[in-house]
């Protein structure tokens, strides 16, 4: 497991860390029991606080940006989802993890599908394909998802993607249970 840490750090970096987390951890849980208008402002309180103590560019940051267009989209806020997924895509593509970039770039395909902007969802999702980086649509979801789903389901797209991009992982996810 690789971790990095700062030794000895800042009081604002330590409050950033702290209480950006703490808000964003309260904000999870306001969405989850459907207080959304609470859910987001403290998800924009963590931000804010992140952004104050850790930086714009922090992975922390985009963190909260991700989550808070989760929510956005959730409620058909495609304008503000969109804009907090492209701040986060950016942050993460350059300090977050693969897979934490996949996530984001997977929000930004169902938003665009949302928006049918399909020729726009395939290429963000296959952006990170060459680097093995993808994720599927279903990530919050466990991977029994994949059990259920089947071609005839889903619309001509959704069946072509799921030959080309979901198939052999779902394959390998039902081999390992």
């Amino acid at each position: 497991m690789n971790v990095t840490g700062i030794i000895n750090p800042s009081a604002g970096y330590a409050r950033a860390v702290d209480e950006g987390g703490a808000l964003h951890n309260q904000a999870h849980a306001l969405e989850h029991r459907g207080d959304f208008a609470g859910a987001e402002a403290l998800f924009l309180r963590a931000i804010d606080v992140k952004e104050q103590g850790l930086g714009p560019g922090n992975k922390f940051t985009a963190n909260s940006q991700n989550a808070l267009a989760e929510l956005y989209l959730k409620l058909e806020r495609l304008d503000e989802a969109e804009d907090m997924l492209k701040r986060a895509l950016h942050i993460r593509k350059v300090t977050g993890t693969a897979f934490d970039a996949a996530v984001t770039r997977e929000n930004l395909g169902q938003l665009y599908e949302m928006k049918n902007m399909l020729s726009e969802a395939k290429d963000i999702r296959l952006e990170g394909a060459a680097a093995g980086a993808m994720a599927c649509g279903n990530y919050h979801v466990w991977v029994t998802l994949c059990f259920v789903l089947e071609e005839s389901d889903s619309p001509r797209f959704m069946a072509a993607d799921w030959k080309e991009r979901h198939k052999k992982f779902c394959n390998k996810a039902k081999a390992k249970v």
